[in-house]
């Protein structure tokens, strides 16, 4: 079985606005509007600006998934305020074919968008997978999902990679 490494991954990914750029018209409206939902506080801020270090996030994802628009409009949002991250989106099926064994996850059980926070050498920081902890851990889905999809959970996302980075500003 052919492997890849996930620096051969991050490599063979393309940016976040070539993924979106093969959307339609409304997904990528979605990644706009769920862009200005996005109200990070000054802590936050203060702390993705504050990374001095690179930081590689390896997205395996679609533009149609909504989870995808929702969750990586986040990392955009990382990425326009620190040049020290990148971000490198692959398909879902190249992330269960290569991304998934390469972080030790069955690939029935990968999730999209699965993000896979690196170091500049590719070492695993950590892992989002699908939506932010808090969702995950919800009773029903159901019960929040329409606020979920409106980006009302978009802090958590935040909230989630900070904390995978170090840092729990709660």
């Amino acid at each position: 079985m052919v492997e890849m490494s996930l620096k051969e991954l991050f490599e063979i990914g393309q940016s976040f606005e070539s993924s979106v750029g093969e959307g339609t018209k409304g997904e990528r409206a979605r990644i706009f509007k769920n862009n200005s939902r996005l109200n990070l506080t000054d802590e936050m801020i203060s702390f993705i600006e504050s990374i001095d270090y690179e930081v590689n996030f390896l997205v395996s994802g679609e533009i149609w998934c909504p989870d995808f628009q929702l969750n990586a409009t986040v990392l955009k949002r990382f990425l326009d305020l620190n040049p020290n991250f990148n971000m490198s989106v692959i398909t879902m099926a190249r992330g269960k074919k290569f991304m998934a064994p390469a972080l030790g996850i069955d690939k029935e059980s990968f999730k999209g968008p699965s993000i896979a926070v690196l170091d500049k050498d590719f070492n695993v920081l950590g892992l989002f997978e699908e939506r932010p902890k808090v969702v995950r851990d919800m009773p029903s889905f159901d019960d929040i999902k329409l606020d979920y999809y409106k980006g009302k959970y978009l802090l958590d996302t935040v909230n989630d990679f900070i904390k995978i980075l170090g840092s729990d500003l709660n």
